[in-house]
């Protein structure tokens, strides 16, 4: 079988063709016929080398639905043809193999593409929102980096507990996000939020990029206010603020996050925005991991042709 991945850290062209034998599974495991992949821009941090250490040649990707095409021994309640969403490690492959307790079936009314798109952005949103913020209805919550693919999940997730969402995003985003029926829109790019939102927030999450200005999130904080951001760490502050640094959590598991997601998804309770859909091909990888390196809007997904 075909996978795509790299014996060197560098830019996209360092994606080469490897080709590996057929899976087999062991006995809690299940092998899947890949058909869609989800790009995060974890794997261009990999792929660029930020730990070094990693051992290469590398196959990337964490975000896969599939087909089961072959289950261990022991599993008893997978039956094969199922299409199963996961998130796991070495997923540009063409086939992937996974511990069958931590896949979830895909409801049969969402595409390879809707289901695979929700796993990484979903499972943050979803922790960030539940577990780390912990809204209740009627706060005001607050959200930087409303227009990504883990802002806008947050947006709507916290709407859906019955907070009064303030979103900020760039000017050119403004539509999109607003759209989401969030009750005000800020442009970072056109105004200061630290003064349009100052004092405002019960809760801010900030999922912009590196959970950049922590700064601002402080200032647009009520005293006693909840921080959730993908930043490690905030300024110094004189006031009472309870911090959390998002990070990778079984308080909520990422099987009980992504069922929810998919029921929300597909009852047209949730909205999630895919730019661009790419063959499942070395020239599919190097393209999408070009968008990646650059601004792009929507989810990037890698998808087999299902008529194949």
């Amino acid at each position: 079988m075909l996978a795509y991945g790299y014996r060197k850290f560098g830019g996209p062209a360092v994606f080469e063709t490897i080709r590996q034998p057929a899976l087999e599974p062991a006995p809690n495991e299940a092998v899947i016929e890949t058909l869609a992949v989800n790009l995060n821009d974890a794997d261009r941090i990999e792929r660029l080398g930020a730990t070094p250490t990693t051992p290469l040649p590398l196959i990337p990707g964490h975000d896969v639905v599939g087909r089961v095409i072959k289950v261990g021994a022991a599993v008893t309640d997978l039956p094969l043809g199922t299409i199963v969403a996961a998130h796991t490690d070495h997923t540009y492959a063409e086939q992937v193999c996974l511990d069958a307790d931590t896949v979830v079936t895909v409801p049969d009314n969402l595409s390879p593409a809707q289901a695979v798109s929700l796993i990484t952005p979903g499972i943050t949103a979803y922790k960030a929102v539940r577990y780390f913020a912990d809204i209740h209805p009627g706060q005001t919550v607050i959200v930087k980096g409303a227009a990504g693919g883990v802002g806008s999940l947050a947006v709507q997730l916290a709407q859906r507990l019955g907070a009064k969402v303030i979103a900020i995003a760039s000017q050119r985003h403004a539509e999109t996000v607003k759209n989401l029926g969030v009750a005000q829109f800020v442009a970072y790019d056109h105004h200061d939020p630290a003064h349009v939102l100052a004092d405002r927030g019960d809760v801010i999450i900030n999922v912009s990029l590196n959970g950049a200005d922590g700064k601002t999130d402080l200032a647009m904080a009520r005293f006693d206010a909840t921080i959730v951001s993908v930043a490690k760490r905030l300024p110094a502050t004189s006031k009472s603020i309870e911090f959390h640094s998002i990070h990778p959590t079984n308080a909520i598991s990422d099987q009980a996050a992504l069922q929810m997601l998919f029921k929300l998804l597909s009852t047209d309770q949730l909205q999630t925005n895919i730019g661009y859909h790419l063959p499942f091909t070395l020239a599919g990888f190097i393209q999408g991991h070009a968008l990646l390196d650059e601004p792009h809007n929507g989810r990037i997904i890698i998808e087999k042709d299902i008529t194949e």
